[in-house]
């Protein structure tokens, strides 16, 4: 049997897309092993409700789930944290943990971030990270990230998928969307670099596509931003803070005129996987994940591009011929990340780790030294 600890990614009605992964993988597990189980905050999220236990009071709940497992008499081959850090209060059992990050943003950019960010997902994390069984990045490049912020060399990967089914059949059209329009996806907040996103918005002229922005409010003064602009600006600017599902998504995704993406930092960037697996041009900021998780046909562009030479950009950008689109849905989904985390629980404690050896190899080569 194992256990995911979905409390935390099921606290809100509307769930992000790192929380969104915690339970596309859980559905993909139950798939794979039946008797999986999942503890959440709101059962009603999910169409298949089989495997959940729903609990009260979101932090309660997840700091005492320790408490919980041992009052229903649970004993789990292992326990999955795939959206959010452990309970402290697992550190004294014996259970076996799993842990998924997405990203170093809380060491790399923890000032962006509110306190309860900082505590949770930086201080918590830091503290129980020895106590893992097994730690995983998303991806090669989220792994080694990690690394060099937390106590341990033995960070694995296992991998990363969009989280809407861009080959689904149902879509609606959210109200009010123009008939051309660029697309961007993502919470507000600094590390999606939306201030440059109001830069571009305010340096268009009248003919320049209106753009469409899905995601919810998070935190810091970009929030009063963008909140002011789409006020402003509501023929060039439209702001869809609480769009619900994946149908009104989905059908952003298929006819966006350009999928645009201006992050500063990311672990993965899964609405960019899903607007390129959906078959839209993408222009995106030049990263090294992006770089990693980008369609062959995307179109980087760094920090010291002008407004204007985005919107030249945006304007150029063209549509992937439909055999490009097909080839890159393959690279991604939850069903083999699902065999590839069993695959890693399954490993023998003492087994070497590959990217312990990456790791040093990395290290070298920026030190400028010749590997054979």
């Amino acid at each position: 049997m194992l256990i995911f600890d979905l409390i935390l990614a099921t606290r809100r009605p509307v769930m992000t897309g790192v929380e969104r992964y915690g339970a596309l993988l859980f559905s993909a597990m139950r798939k794979i092993a039946p008797d999986t189980l999942a503890f959440v905050r709101d059962a009603s999220l999910f169409s298949d409700q089989s495997g959940l236990i729903a609990l009260g009071d979101v932090y309660t709940s997840w700091l005492a789930l320790p408490f919980e497992l041992r009052s229903r008499g649970l004993s789990p081959q292992a326990v999955l944290f795939p959206t959010a850090p452990a309970s402290p209060l697992f550190l004294p059992t014996r259970h076996r943990l799993a842990r998924i990050a997405h990203d170093a943003f809380p060491w790399t950019r923890a000032a962006a971030m509110p306190l309860r960010g900082q505590l949770l997902y930086r201080d918590v994390e830091a503290l129980m990270a020895r106590r893992y069984d097994l730690f995983c990045g998303t991806t090669a490049v989220v792994a080694e990230e990690l690394k060099t912020h937390l106590p341990r060399a033995d960070i694995e990967w296992c991998g990363n998928a969009p989280c809407v089914d861009c080959a689904g059949a149902e879509e609606i059209e959210p109200p009010g969307i123009p008939e051309k329009f660029v697309l961007a996806v993502g919470t507000v907040e600094p590390r999606k670099n939306y201030a440059r996103l109001v830069a571009l918005i305010e340096a268009g002229g009248p003919e320049a596509l209106p753009i469409v922005l899905v995601g919810r409010p998070g935190w810091r003064e970009i929030v009063a931003d963008v909140e002011r602009l789409a006020a402003e600006r509501p023929s060039k600017f439209i702001w869809l803070r609480d769009l619900s599902g994946d149908a009104g998504l989905l059908w952003l995704y298929r006819r966006a005129s350009c999928f645009l993406t201006l992050s500063l930092a990311e672990g993965f960037n899964m609405p960019l996987a899903e607007a390129a697996s959906c078959g839209r041009p993408v222009l995106c900021s030049d990263l090294p994940v992006h770089r990693l998780v980008a369609p062959p046909w995307a179109s980087f562009v760094g920090e010291e591009a002008s407004p204007q030479e985005l919107w030249r950009r945006i304007e150029a950008a063209a549509a992937p011929v439909a055999r490009e689109v097909d080839a890159y849905r393959q690279r991604y989904g939850f069903d083999a990340i699902a065999q590839r985390l069993l695959r890693l629980l399954e490993r023998p404690a003492d087994t070497p780790v590959p990217s312990v050896r990456t790791r040093a190899f990395v290290a070298s080569s920026h030190k400028g030294a010749q590997s054979t």
